[in-house]
């Protein structure tokens, strides 16, 4: 539950291991390996990096929350702050499905009034599951990307419902 630390002066005695990742954490925000809203690794990830329990990984968050260095957003998980930074953080599996399905419309694999693939198709090519699929789909309904005729299938809108394409 101790890592020893070394300082300039030599050793200074055990340090507990949530103080460890606390300060591990701090050193990648200080270096820029972390930087303003990019998502932290994982309770589970820290707790493997630093062989310790979500217990003691939780305890060093709450030390980083409570001094404004990170703040949590449930069930996203926790970034470096400040809060009102641009999020940096890994799409969700939902969201690289939209994404790669906006990508084959724009490049024109996928032209207006087509219908998609089925879902079942789409888990296959992508290797999700179903309720992945689906909220990828509602997310692209969302966006006005697709429309979805009920027992027919879902379809490319007209370019003029597309979003604003960079």
């Amino acid at each position: 539950m101790y890592a020893s630390v070394m300082t300039r002066r030599g050793p200074r005695g055990p340090v507990p291991i949530y103080l460890t990742i606390v300060n591990a954490i701090r050193a990648d925000i200080k270096n820029g390996t972390l930087k303003p809203g990019q998502a932290l690794p994982t309770e589970a990830e820290l707790g493997e990096t630093h062989g310790a329990s979500r217990l003691t990984v939780r305890k060093a968050l709450a030390v980083l929350r409570e001094e404004g260095v990170i703040y949590t957003v449930r069930p996203e998980g926790s970034y470096v702050g400040p809060e009102d930074a641009p999020k940096i953080r890994k799409l969700w599996p939902f969201e690289q499905v939209a994404s790669a399905v906006v990508e084959g419309i724009k490049k024109g694999g996928y032209e207006p009034d087509e219908v998609l693939p089925s879902e079942t198709e789409m888990m296959v090519e992508y290797g999700v599951a179903k309720k992945t699929v689906r909220a990828a789909v509602a997310l692209l309904r969302e966006q006005g990307w697709v429309y979805t005729v009920p027992a027919i299938g879902t379809f490319v809108s007209s370019r003029d419902k597309w979003p604003d394409v960079e």
